[in-house]
């Protein structure tokens, strides 16, 4: 058999086989069942309560009905929020201080009483802290009843009968009782690269509370404006005004506003600057700190001062020391290391040196306990410490040393584009960040979350769920993995990740929502695809990486690019490559995800049309589509550009149709440029409706663009959002147009045929 023609048959039966397997799974997005069952009363309840015992019997809420809240909660958050959820499903009802004032209406009552709702068994032992959080919901024709033993535990009740209220057409008959497993439910938000808005981190804090999430670390490296650093304060930034302000507001919603700061690693925000330069650990690397130097303390107690500052009424901060490889390995440092004992004994001297002064400004000090520090630096460390990532290996000597620990978790890692919450490969796969690929995201962090809590090594206070769109990606993107996750921390009994997922697509996008699970599992897959349907080689565009966690080094950074395009023979139009830039197997895939890709975003659109709450998360699912589509194009439209140089070639003795291919190949390319900036200008529209922007100059300060000596993380790239399509950026299609042109053209003369003197700025994307 001729080996072309053999080739080809098999590029037609992978086509087939995945074209097969997309008309399957349309067919069972359309008709398949959630796990649990929506008609379910609370199937709409996110975390799930720890007891609920809901019968079948509904009733309903009206506009007759009356609030009953003593007058000393009217204006607690739990009576303005429960007035606010109210109107949004068309209920704007009175609120009166005492059931003789109700008359004979019906009533929503809210009731604070010390010892009125009983907790059960928790894997916490702080059990005050957690009776504080807890709750009991009567629910009766013509008498509603949030109870509770505190404030706190009054809002969360209120949570969950908005949830019922706004996920039910009617109300079960029943009772509810429920209290959190763990007293910390900790989500963090990465706003190393970007800055959100005031009004869209006020919404993104208030919507954290309504899953019973109760802190929120911020990361914001450049974007706080220090007066101790100024050099490092990036043209739009927060000023300690409002800094306080979103504490405030947060504590106001049962948050604590959590300020971030890393230290010795990941800084190279701060010694990228020449005015820090001196406080590097090794001086031609911006990535770590010398923790000998005096002057490193004296600033980061500077920082954490202003941060602290700046949150009047918080309880916790985090003092990150993660990934800190370094220190005690340059020559300044040695000294002192073998001194007291090691590399982790030096870390654990300057991580108590740090925390003791945080300590003593009244703050509850979370720090990763990890390497270089070794089980017996635990001793050196302070024990009003909370251990923030939990090691089964070393669990039980933090306990010992009176050290509490969170479960430390991710709903994202180095995804670029979207969480791998539904992974394309089965499998069984480990990612770069250690999860496993095979299960996703969700089941991934029940998996740590659940066998950590079963092993009970440690003396546990809570979860920290993290999300790290210093990748790239926008953060709205972690919302499934945040409630699912910190749900967990919750209650995790009787809860599947499956359920979980169904209970936040209901509770989030609300109960009109048309498949968008569907729409989770068609990003999740793309973006994957995206990531890996190039391929890598050594930058030519960016400088060299210094080393990683085992060692220093100099090598090149690694970048993705595609074979180039082939170039026509003057004269012949011979096509001497054959090859194609995508090969086979990336193509059929590619093929078979764009009728997915618009399934996707016809569903993005219905949703759209439905949403009340959540269109601005929609859109960003939206703009990920885009991405996504917009790269399965032009994998396709390469190979499509390729044909037709073949065909110009091959129609030779008819010169006007050897031309018209290559125009035609031309303006595919001049297309796939169009489709590029349109998705690019769609990415920005969207992404800045609630970010500021990202400039190298504004508000009289200026961005110093340079990269992370040590770690690659992809804004940092650009100064723009222009990381995003970095990759298409730097492929040379200038470069080829030119050849190509050049090569028509004379072709054309010889044949008094017309010319052709359009250009292609291929790196020009607005």
């Amino acid at each position: 058999m001729n080996t072309t023609h053999m080739y080809r048959k098999i590029f037609l039966l992978i086509q087939c086989c995945f074209l097969i397997q997309f008309a399957t799974y349309a067919q069972m997005a359309a008709s398949k069942k959630l796990p649990i069952n929506k008609m379910q009363p609370g199937s709409g309840l996110l975390p799930l309560p720890q007891q609920m015992r809901l019968g079948d019997k509904r009733f309903v809420i009206g506009k007759n009905w009356t609030v009953v809240a003593d007058p000393s909660l009217v204006k607690e958050q739990s009576v303005l929020s429960l007035q606010e959820g109210l109107r949004e499903v068309n209920l704007p009802l009175n609120v009166v201080g005492n059931i003789a004032a109700a008359g004979k209406s019906p009533v929503i009552q809210l009731v604070v009483q010390k010892g009125s709702v009983e907790i059960g068994s928790t894997v916490d032992t702080n059990r005050v802290a957690l009776a504080r959080q807890a709750y009991k919901l009567s629910l009766k024709p013509g008498s509603v009843t949030i109870s509770a033993n505190a404030p706190q535990g009054l809002y969360y009740g209120v949570q969950t009968f908005l949830q019922l209220l706004k996920t039910e057409k009617q109300l079960p008959e029943g009772e509810i009782t429920d209290w959190p497993n763990v007293e910390l439910r900790m989500i963090y938000w990465d706003d190393a690269h970007h800055l959100e808005k005031m009004p869209a981190l006020k919404r993104i804090i208030k919507q954290a509370s309504t899953y019973k999430i109760n802190a929120f670390s911020i990361k914001l490296e450049g974007h706080f404006q220090y007066k101790s650093a100024p050099a490092i304060v990036e043209p739009y930034a927060l000023t300690p005004q409002e800094y306080q302000e979103l504490a405030d507001f947060a504590k106001a919603h049962y948050i604590d506003l959590v300020p971030f700061l890393d230290a010795p690693a990941h800084v190279s925000f701060i010694l990228k600057h020449p005015e820090y330069k001196h406080l590097r650990l090794i001086d031609d690397i911006n990535y770590q700190f010398s923790v000998t130097n005096p002057e490193t303390y004296k600033l980061l107690d500077n920082m954490f001062g202003e941060l602290i500052n700046a949150s009047k009424g918080s309880e916790y901060i985090l003092l990150s020391n993660d990934e800190a490889y370094y220190t005690g390995k340059a020559p300044s440092e040695k000294a002192m290391a073998d001194s007291l004992g090691g590399n982790g004994r030096l870390l654990a001297w300057f991580i108590k040196k740090m925390a003791d002064r945080l300590h003593e400004q009244g703050r509850k000090v979370l720090f990763w306990g990890e390497f270089p520090l070794r089980r017996e630096d635990i001793t050196a460390l302070p024990s009003h410490l909370i251990n923030g990532v939990y090691n089964k290996s070393i669990a039980a000597d933090y306990k010992k040393h009176g050290i509490r620990q969170t479960v430390y978790t991710a709903t994202q890692g180095a995804e670029p584009i979207f969480p791998n919450y539904y992974p394309l490969h089965t499998k069984t796969e480990t990612m770069a960040d250690g999860s496993d690929r095979s299960s996703g995201r969700v089941a991934g962090m029940f998996h740590e979350i659940g066998t950590a809590f079963k092993d009970n090594l440690s003396s546990f206070m809570g979860v920290i769920i993290a999300g790290w769109a210093d990748a790239g990606l926008h953060p709205e993107t972690f919302w499934l993995g945040y409630a699912t996750a910190t749900a967990a921390g919750w209650n995790n009994k009787n809860l599947t990740p499956a359920d979980a997922s169904a209970r936040f697509m209901t509770s989030f996008y609300g109960p009109q929502q048309k498949d968008v699970d569907s729409i989770y599992h068609v990003l999740s897959e793309q973006a994957e695809f995206h990531t890996n349907s190039w391929d890598w080689i050594p930058s030519k565009w960016r400088p060299q990486i210094k080393g990683n966690s085992d060692s220093l080094f100099l090598q090149d950074e690694r970048d993705q690019t595609l074979p180039l395009l082939p170039v026509p023979a003057a004269g012949t139009l011979a096509v001497a490559d054959t090859a194609y830039p995508v090969n086979a197997k990336r193509l059929a895939t590619a093929k078979a995800m764009l009728p997915r890709n618009a399934y996707a975003r016809q569903l993005l659109q219905q949703n759209k049309s439905l949403a009340k709450n959540q269109l601005y998360n929609l859109e960003v699912l939206e703009s990920v589509a885009a991405i996504c589509g917009q790269n399965l194009r032009m994998l396709v439209a390469l190979n499509k550009v390729t044909d037709l140089l073949k065909e110009a070639a091959t129609a030779k003795p008819n010169p006007k149709m050897a031309v018209q291919k290559l125009d035609a190949a031309m303006n595919m390319v001049s297309k796939m440029k169009e489709q590029r900036d349109s998705t690019f200008a769609l990415i920005e529209k969207t992404w800045f409706k609630e970010w500021q922007p990202l400039v190298e100059e504004a508000n009289g300060r200026k961005f110093l663009h340079q990269v992370d000596d040590i770690k690659d993380h992809q804004p940092v790239r650009t100064t723009d959002l222009s990381y995003l399509i970095y990759r298409e950026l730097h492929y040379p299609l200038d470069q080829w147009w030119n050849d190509v042109k050049k090569v028509r053209n004379e072709y054309a003369q010889q044949h008094q045929l017309p010319l052709m003197n359009k250009d292609l700025d291929w790196q020009q994307y607005r």
